[in-house]
């Protein structure tokens, strides 16, 4: 008696354990690229991504360096077609000119709090659509935060090419702080991810924003994306500024992870 009741717990747990490995999700994230994607992390999960990102601006005799670590998103799945968005950034910027001393400026920054919810279902031609809606915060360092609640709004696109090819695309608008004024921004993004193997992925994106009255900010960059598990993720990324009145760099990497319900 007791072994087949032993049996039967066992036969149980299995079957549960399969049904479990069955019905878990995706795993895909929003980083490390611009380009955000179209899938939503499902109710029940929480999903943490992380990571570190360095940037060297040269522009009319000032070389800029920035630090952002970590950059910090946490996604949680509230409804069947919707996520609650949360995140924060650690910001370190050392600025040159010339002769003069280097100034350093360092603290909280871009602290957001938003939705990503799914509107339209692939079917054949049509992509997969989200809406992308954050608001940030007027809070963090003095001279990182903006004066005022700043909303951001994107549409978020994807086309499944084949099985391993897939091209994602968003454009939308930004409230955007600029020294001591906010500006309208427009921005737009693409990219194109090949899946080598069931772990590794690669891409290349080309992104960029535009101030009205002011010249286009266009940037190109490619990385990789590594499953380390089914549901821990590292990250790495090389870009460049493609403006002709700026030379930028810009490097990073990450890790991602979601925990299970």
């Amino acid at each position: 008696m007791k072994k087949i009741i032993l049996l039967a717990v066992l036969s149980s747990l299995f079957s549960f354990g399969a049904f479990a490995q069955e019905a878990a999700p995706g795993f895909e994230t929003d980083r490390p690229n611009r380009t955000e994607a179209s899938t939503w992390v499902a109710r029940g999960y929480l999903q943490l991504e992380t990571g570190y990102q360095y940037e060297k601006k040269r522009q009319s005799g000032t070389e800029q360096r920035s630090c952002l670590y970590p950059q910090a998103l946490l996604r949680v799945g509230l409804l069947k077609s919707a996520e609650l968005r949360l995140e924060a950034t650690y910001r370190q910027e050392d600025q040159r000119m010339a002769e003069q001393p280097e100034e350093q400026e360092k603290g909280l920054s871009t602290v957001r709090v938003g939705t990503k919810v799914n509107v339209v279902a692939p079917k054949g031609a049509v992509p997969e659509i989200s809406v992308l809606a954050m608001a940030e915060l007027p809070l963090g360092h003095g001279s990182f935060k903006p004066r005022h609640l700043a909303p951001d709004l994107k549409l978020l696109f994807t086309n499944d090419l084949s099985k391993k090819v897939k091209l994602q695309y968003n454009t939308g608008f930004r409230r955007e702080k600029e020294e001591n004024t906010m500006l309208d921004q427009f921005q737009y993004s693409a990219s194109l991810s090949w899946k080598i193997s069931e772990k590794l992925s690669v891409f290349d994106e080309f992104f960029g924003d535009k101030v009205p009255g002011h010249h286009a900010q266009n940037y190109l960059d490619g990385g990789v994306q590594y499953l380390l598990l089914p549901s821990l993720q590292i990250d790495a990324l090389v870009g460049t500024d493609l403006s002709a009145h700026a030379a930028e760099v810009f490097v990073g990497g990450g890790l991602s992870v979601r925990l299970p319900k």
